[in-house]
């Protein structure tokens, strides 16, 4: 509106973000010139569109967003479609085993130096140039610490000891997000050297083993940024593709590469086990992911993924192929646009028969997600288990681990799953790297198999068994007390807390699913038992009525006429009349008035102090 420039905008929000110390200068200097033209970009394309403004201030209606409720689905088969291999279900042999090792969010910093200090104040520390040695209060340990991310030695050492409980490994999978949280001084070069280092350390560990990642927020430069290939006259994240895909040649083929470099996602075909690997890029369902905001209205589906998704277990369905789906964020988390929580569920609960599994990330603690086919009259049946696997990273306060799946080589389904982690602690007092087993699903939890359904009761068994939920919080956290997992919100009971995570197990918390109007879901108050006038006390310090002219509305319906009125009246005024006209203006005992409001700016106001649309009826 000052029609200021891009530049000094970005040197006052340098400002701002070092005199309200929400970073160190440093930070700030190199944070707000990477992000604010992406930033200022998206706001002025979107939420400060004309079309969106003007929305917002009820003068136009709602921009049009043809989303649909339900996607189009291919109809089921007649029967099902019988896999070209013999399926075995009672007690299984090595033979008929695999062995899948998931690795998760590394956040590999290669500059990561023991001696620096541990709580620098920036968001990711043990790195120059700050405190080292002496001048350091807490010096960071050799093998890493819980406010930064993990050395190259660490990742060895992970590596060198996984062949010790998992001799045959058949596949591995990794989930995303290769570089440090740095992300104030990220570049696409320095995206290029991070994420070539990590596939140099695969290389020499994985040659020979087929190797399956996927592409997680932290790979772009900025953080979160994948624009569509309808953006590309503002941004493209081509260059990343193509880096990734070179990176990758070793494990994947040609068409799978080909589908990386234009779009960020794969398949891959085993007919040797008779199954295939879809491989998303769930940066296009990240709220976080601002392009997201400008894409056009039409592109409900970034990259027609979804519907690529839909035709890949189609074609699967019809070759009696099982399928493992992989991305880093699941699309029912709380950080993906809910319009895409609700396809996704959908697209699970069609090929249920298909999907044997799923693996991500991101979150970076040791959790599970049910999915529900939730459509119809019928009650909500569990059809998907989402893993997140936990991450190899200690960031934030985490001990690293990794899982091991063991599969039925036959149906292609977990029977169980194993978590080893190291406690850097005692890896730094001892000098030494002692990777243990933390726990496996069916014994900890005393599952019968790991089917949606056993999932589901699990989640229901901690609604009534506190021991066994709480046990559920220790191993998200891999046994490290500095965690916060599961803790609870300002103004949350304890049980407000229990459901809300459990919420978030069941996949509802994330704007979607068949318990949202539950309950256990709903969403406790922010700040309970305040008076309704409280925001306009606190506003102006004392009690206060609002009072509107209604008759000032009247008559032509003229929105914009400038001839009403909006006042804020004190309890203890003397006039009732509600509009002051007989009220002495030289005693008005702190009353605000406020002249000339049209009717559009009094129903903003309102809305924004009592929350609710209807305030102008009132």
């Amino acid at each position: 509106m000052s029609n200021a420039t891009q530049a000094i905008t970005i040197q006052e929000g340098i400002f701002i973000c070092t005199a309200f110390k929400i970073q160190p200068y440093r930070v700030c200097a190199e944070l707000l010139p990477k992000f604010g033209p992406w930033a200022m970009t998206v706001l002025a394309n979107s939420v400060f569109s004309a079309d969106s403004i003007c929305s917002k201030a009820h003068f136009c209606p709602k921009p049009d967003h043809p989303k649909p409720d339900l996607i189009e689905l291919p109809p089921r088969p007649s029967k099902s479609v019988e896999s070209t291999i013999t399926t075995t279900n009672e007690s299984f042999q090595d033979d008929e085993r695999m062995w899948v090792v998931h690795l998760s969010d590394w956040h590999f910093d290669s500059e990561y130096s023991e001696g620096y200090e541990v709580n620098c104040g920036e968001p990711v520390c043990c790195r120059p140039p700050n405190a080292f040695g002496d001048e350091a209060t807490s010096p960071a340990g050799k093998w890493g610490d819980y406010n930064c991310d993990i050395p190259r030695r660490l990742i060895e050492s992970m590596l060198e000891f996984i062949p010790n409980v998992v001799p045959k490994i058949d596949y591995v999978l990794s989930t995303g997000d290769l570089p440090p949280h740095d992300v104030w001084a990220e570049t696409p070069s320095s995206i290029k050297e991070i994420t070539n280092k990590t596939a140099n350390i695969w290389h020499k560990f994985f040659s020979s083993v087929p190797y399956f990642p996927v592409i997680g927020n932290h790979e772009s430069a900025p953080v979160n940024s994948f624009p569509t290939s309808s953006l590309n006259n503002v941004s493209s994240i081509s260059w990343l593709y193509d880096l990734l895909s070179t990176q990758w040649n070793i494990w994947l083929r040609e068409e799978a590469r080909e589908s990386i470099e234009k779009r960020g996602f794969y398949s891959a075909r085993i007919p040797k086990d008779n199954m295939r690997i879809i491989a998303l890029n769930t940066n296009f369902w990240y709220k976080f992911n601002w392009w997201m905001l400008m894409r056009p209205e039409s592109e409900w589906d970034p990259e027609n993924m979804l519907k690529w998704v839909i035709e890949e277990l189609y074609e699967a369905e019809k070759l009696g192929e099982k399928v493992w789906i992989l991305g880093h964020m699941i699309a029912l988390s709380e950080d993906s646009f809910p319009s895409f929580s609700s396809y996704f569920s959908q697209i699970v609960a069609r090929f249920n028969d298909t999907i044997t599994g799923q693996f991500y990330g991101h979150t970076h603690w040791d959790e599970f997600q049910v999915i529900y086919d939730s459509i119809g009259n019928h009650e909500p049946r569990p059809v998907g288990v989402g893993y997140m696997g936990p991450s190899v990273t200690t960031f934030k306060n985490l001990n690293p681990a990794f899982r091991v799946y063991e599969i039925n080589k036959s149906t292609k389904k977990i029977i169980n799953h194993y978590t080893y982690y190291l406690d850097i602690e005692e890896a730094n007092r001892n000098n030494k790297p002692d990777w243990k087993l933390l726990y496996d699903a069916k014994s900890l939890y005393k599952l019968q198999d790991l089917e949606p359904q056993s999932w589901h009761d699990l989640s229901e068994r901690f609604l009534t068994d506190n021991d066994a939920y709480q046990t559920f919080k220790k191993i998200a956290s891999r046994n490290q007390t500095l965690n916060k997992y599961g803790s609870c919100k300002p103004f949350e009971t304890s049980q407000q807390c229990k459901n809300r995570i459990i919420c978030r197990l069941r996949s509802t918390f994330s704007g979607h699913g068949p318990f949202l109007s539950n309950e256990l879901c709903k969403k406790p108050l922010w700040m309970p038992q305040l008076p309704e006038n409280w925001r306009l006390t606190a506003a102006f310090g004392k009690t206060v009525n609002v009072l509107v002219n209604i008759d000032k509305f009247a008559g032509n319906g003229d929105e914009d006429n400038g001839d009403s009125l909006f006042k804020l009246q004190d309890d203890n005024d003397n006039d009732k009349s509600g509009y002051g006209e007989n009220k002495d203006d030289d005693n008005d005992d702190g009353d605000i008035m406020i002249e000339g409001l049209s009717k559009i700016l009094v129903r903003m106001v309102l809305e924004l102090v009592s929350g609710d649309d209807n305030a102008i009826c009132r």
